[in-house]
């Protein structure tokens, strides 16, 4: 089947296309062995947890963790309300646009947080166990490169900033 994949019938691919596919494929990879690995929310679930928590909170619209996300309003709107029903995050109206839905994460989603972390860790550590620092940083690099050619969006989060003291 890796002979299949990687010719698709034709050809040899490049490595354009082999590292196309293998993100896609890693991805896959990824989000089914980690839907296995921790019961209680799906690898998006956590992420998107985990995004609501790295924002200024109240996040105020939902749209907001979508763009933070890369995915669309709709989407992402299903996601939080899934969250929402479990006690994980609380949406409440806007009180400065009724059309958007203010995100909070709630005292649920920190416990899981608490009780889930090392699993994380210990998820991360084995994925990442047989990668040199260096070839970390240069991986990031290219997928951040390859982000921003795609949608002008950076993978790496915003640097905090700084009061200015003229």
């Amino acid at each position: 089947m890796y002979n299949q994949l990687y010719t698709w019938g034709m050809a040899r691919i490049d490595d354009r296309q082999a590292t196309f596919a293998g993100v896609l494929l890693l991805a896959n990879r990824m989000q089914t062995t980690y839907d296995a690995a921790i019961e209680e929310v799906t690898l998006k679930q956590w992420l998107a947890l985990v995004v609501v928590a790295s924002l200024p909170r109240p996040v105020p619209s939902t749209a907001e963790v979508a763009r933070a996300l890369g995915t669309t309003h709709q989407n992402m709107r299903k996601l939080l309300a899934a969250l929402a029903d479990r006690g994980l995050l609380e949406i409440t109206p806007s009180p400065t646009d009724r059309r958007a839905r203010r995100v909070d994460i709630t005292p649920a989603a920190h416990a899981l947080f608490d009780r889930l972390g090392p699993t994380g860790d210990r998820l991360l550590d084995d994925l990442f166990a047989d990668v040199a620092p260096d070839d970390l940083s240069t991986c990031l690099r290219v997928l951040d490169t390859m982000s921003l050619a795609l949608t002008g969006d950076s993978l790496r989060p915003p640097e905090p900033e700084t009061e200015r003291t003229d």
